[in-house]
């Protein structure tokens, strides 16, 4: 049975949040989105020069942050297809797989001011079909009001409901510190974390 509606959710996800998580239940019942599929990229060219986890730990991290949820689910494609993950080999082999009349591409407002300097970006706008949220410092309709975007205006919906300004990077720096991250991320993340003493 096809879903009518599906969006892809990618990221590093190291480790994955409860912003990840609420920002997506409510995307979701917000577009009546049928399905989020949760994609952990597998070597993100942008963070070619910083250390991420192994993508074991990654996966194994967002299954266990979406386990209880039936409109999610988690996607090793990038993980397992070779060479740098780019969204625009997403949409053009990954994409088409999938049993749905409408695919988007979950995204926040720091990733559409820099689309531009993304890998086949003009590929990607005409093609692909985005749902971007709000980030902190990122003002949408500003962004949108550039030239360049004016042609792909009908491939970009936006999200500007409830906002959690929390970030992996935090979480990671927190664990450094020795604090607690207990109500940061799902309980079984944070057991997981604990046991396989990420981010020491």
């Amino acid at each position: 049975m096809s879903n009518n509606k599906v969006a892809i959710f990618g990221g590093t996800f190291d480790p994955p949040h409860l912003g990840h998580l609420i920002l997506s239940e409510q995307i979701k019942n917000y577009f009546g989105l049928d399905k989020i599929i949760f994609m952990p990229a597998g070597r993100p060219p942008h963070k070619r020069n910083q250390c991420v986890s192994s993508d074991q730990d990654r996966l194994k991290m967002v299954e266990l942050a979406v386990e209880d949820n039936p409109f999610f689910e988690v996607s090793d494609w990038e993980i397992r297809a070779e060479g740098y993950s780019y969204t625009a080999r997403t949409l053009k082999e990954f994409v088409p797989t999938i049993a749905a009349k409408e695919v988007f591409f979950i995204i926040g407002a720091d990733s559409l001011a820099d689309i531009f300097d993304w890998h086949k970006p003009e590929y990607l706008l005409a093609n692909g079909k985005f749902i971007v949220f709000k980030r902190p410092g990122y003002d949408l309709d500003k962004i949108l009001a550039k030239e360049k975007y004016q042609a792909y205006l009908d491939n970009l919906k936006l999200y500007q409901g409830i906002s959690i300004d929390l970030s992996s990077s935090f979480i990671r720096d927190q664990i450094k510190k020795n604090n607690s991250i207990k109500y940061l991320s799902r309980d079984n993340v944070v057991a997981y974390i604990d046991r396989k003493k990420l981010y020491r």
